[in-house]
This record gives C-alpha cells, structure tokens and sequence, in this order.
C-alpha cells in the first residue's frame, strides 16, 4: 500500500478551547497516524492514531481555519483541516476508499444485469413514428 502523507492541523479538543496542532499524517492500511513531522515519523515517535477500522464516513466540515474535514468512527469523532481545499478532497476521498472496500465487488457484480436491461430496453426504444402522418 502507498502511504499517503500530509501536513494537516488537528483540532485537540471538540470545542471553543479546542487548539489547532500541526502534524505529519502518514495514511496506513488500517490507521491514520500522525507525528510531530517527518523526522518524528522517521525515528516511529507516534503523537497519536486514529483507528480507521471503525470509521463509517469522512464529511467535509466547516472550520476557522483552511479547510476542514471530519473523521467519523466509532470511538468518536476527529476534526482535520488541510490547506487547500484540493488536499481536503483527496484526503476525503482517500480515506473513504479506507472505509468501504467492500463497495466495489457489489457494483460490479450487479453490472451484468444491468447491462441485459438496457439490452432489452434499447430495443424497444424506438417509439411508434406519431409525426409521419
């Protein structure tokens, strides 16, 4: 797996009190790790961790600064704000691939049907002439 790495400003508390934190985010199979920056990350000095094997959605959310996101898991939720607005969408989408793996096999299991229901249903697209008369 690729890891995926950022700088991305972490929200420490849910609150008003709650204070900005500029961390090194290193995305990995099952977790979102995060370090105090490269260097940290390079000698494993782990600040924290969020466990995205119990996370069920990634929303964008408003925030003071830059641009927020919102991890959902079940242990709680965790805001993340990342530079541009271009970093936040693949950061949200990434993360979401995370989340629901298991998406892609069912869409393509159910394409065969699709695809003989538009069979049938292109051939009997053509209406009857009505304007030739």
């Amino acid at each position: 797996l690729m890891e995926y790495l950022a700088v991305l400003l972490r929200l420490t508390k849910q609150d008003e009190d709650g204070q900005w934190k500029k961390h090194w985010f290193v995305l990995t199979d099952q977790s979102l790790r995060y370090y105090r920056d490269s260097v940290a990350e390079e000698a494993a000095d782990l600040d924290g961790e969020i466990d995205l094997s119990t996370c069920f959605d990634v929303t964008e959310y408003s925030v003071q600064r830059n641009y927020g996101f919102q991890i959902h898991t079940k242990e709680g939720k965790f805001i993340l704000s990342a530079m541009t607005s271009g970093i936040r969408r693949n950061w949200i989408q990434t993360i979401m691939k995370h989340v629901r793996p298991t998406v892609a096999p069912d869409v393509t299991s159910s394409l065969p049907e699709e695809k003989s229901k538009n069979g049938t249903s292109f051939e009997t697209c053509p209406k009857p002439s009505e304007k030739q008369e």
